[in-house]
């Protein structure tokens, strides 16, 4: 009946067309952003032009279908400048020639897994078997009552997602079950509080949220550098050794071992380590928004960062435009699409300019709203660095020794997280925490 065709990926800012696509019998669509009507259509192309604000921050979209009498009849929504859920399961009804549901179809995903762990479905209560992969037979049932079909799918013992669908009696709903993850510090004295010890901790305006699960598990770092190796290499070297081989005469031979250090100064071995390159593109069909290439993941078992730094760059080697600030946005954005632990650590090395849409001053505010700390790194002294001043507090690390003083404060940082799955979707910056909350703060 309504759904978007605006589809809003990356980060988008400004003024910005909004498309919505619409079937009979709606007669005009009421637009909302973060809960205030901006706009009203009542006729195709069905479009609105809608102010963002100059600066990124996280916004809910809400299209509201009227009929001719001005009743709400479908509703479309979408998070903007958030990542999609962790996961999310669609259900179809599948209706014989009388209009009667006699079977459902669902399809689910997950930024976790590809497949669900688990596949629950039940009808009014009763459990209902798969016959068919993603798909369940319904059994008979009174079509004047009302009917609850439930399809849950679980990818974790934390992320999970249930849609129910309500039909029946001349009616016909759907409900989806949504998280929201909220990385959270936890104070040094403090332990890992359980689900059950946080009840009245999380709030969103003033009210208390249940939180379904706290998590530990693996940290991604988000780094956004230069497309090139060569400031680093400069600076750090190769972090190669020369060591004596015994060769089969008997001799001792020096030879030059260029990966000799590779595994120094690593993060733990599942946390994952992902370059964001600071050069945009665009997609047709997300009108305003930015995004960046970004390098495959690299777990702390494929080596240490100061290995990442002079080993993996980018083809493109002289690109035409350079956005750090934007990159670095966008690299919290992606820091927080599967819920979990967090940092983005951006890289200045010999860039002189930067042509990013979004200030340093900006860029900050943006990931502190959606609770990702952020670490800037020069790879030479702040002094001689044009853009450093512009971040505010800035580590060098010029040098390994420095480089390892500043990745010891990241993991720490990083070993202080947990993430509560606070049930609902919420925006990060309506989140807060109650004094119940002892040993805890928002990451940021």
């Amino acid at each position: 009946m309504i759904a978007f065709a605006s589809l809003f990926l990356g980060l988008v800012v400004g003024v910005v067309p909004v498309t919505v696509l619409v079937e009979k019998p709606v007669a005009a669509i009421r637009v909302e952003l973060d809960g205030r009507t901006v706009g009203r259509l009542a006729e195709a192309p069905w479009t609105l032009s809608l102010d963002f604000g100059a600066e990124p921050l996280p916004h809910e979209l809400v299209a509201r279908a009227l009929d001719s009498e001005g009743r709400e009849i479908g509703l479309a929504r979408q998070f903007v400048n958030l990542p999609r859920p962790p996961a999310e399961v669609e259900v179809v009804l599948e209706r014989d020639d009388k209009g009667r549901a006699v079977a459902a179809r669902f399809s689910g995903q997950s930024l976790i897994a590809s497949r669900p762990a688990r596949v629950t479905a039940t009808f009014d209560g009763s459990p209902l078997a798969a016959r068919e992969e993603n798909r369940v037979v319904l059994p008979e049932y009174d079509p004047e009552g009302r009917h609850i079909l439930s399809v849950e799918l679980e990818y974790s013992p934390a992320v999970r997602s249930r849609t129910d669908v309500v039909f029946g009696a001349a009616s016909a709903s759907v409900v989806s079950s949504e998280l929201t993850a909220v990385a959270v510090r936890l104070a040094a004295s403090a332990k890992t509080p359980e689900a059950a010890d946080l009840a009245g901790a999380i709030l969103r305006g003033g009210r208390p949220l249940p939180v379904a699960a706290v998590e530990q598990g693996p940290a991604i770092v988000c780094v956004v550098r230069g497309p090139s190796v060569a400031t680093a290499l400069k600076v750090l070297g190769t972090g190669g050794r020369t060591t004596l081989l015994r060769q089969p005469d008997g001799r001792r031979l020096p030879q030059f071992d260029r990966d000799a250090t590779r595994y120094d100064m690593a993060l733990e071995k599942d946390d994952r380590v992902r370059f964001i390159w600071p050069m945009p593109r665009t997609l047709e069909n997300s009108p305003g928004a930015q995004l960046f290439d970004r390098s495959r993941d690299f777990p702390g078992a494929d080596g240490g960062i100061g290995w990442l730094l002079t080993r993996v760059e980018h083809p493109d080697q002289r690109p035409s435009t350079v956005r750090l600030a934007d990159a670095a946005a966008v690299a919290g954005l992606e820091a927080t699409a599967a819920g979990l632990r967090r940092a983005v650590v951006l890289v200045l090395g010999d860039e002189k300019s930067d042509g990013s849409r979004n200030s340093p001053a900006a860029v900050r505010r943006y990931l502190e709203a959606i609770h990702v700390p952020l670490y800037v790194w020069t790879l030479k002294s702040p002094a001689a660095q044009p853009l450093a001043k512009a971040w505010g507090n800035v580590e060098e690390v010029s040098s390994a020794p420095r480089l390892e003083q500043a990745l010891a404060r990241l993991k720490a940082d990083l070993a202080s997280q947990r993430i509560l799955w606070v049930q609902g979707r919420y925006l990060p910056q309506e989140i807060t925490l109650s004094d119940k909350a002892a040993g805890l703060e928002l990451a940021r």
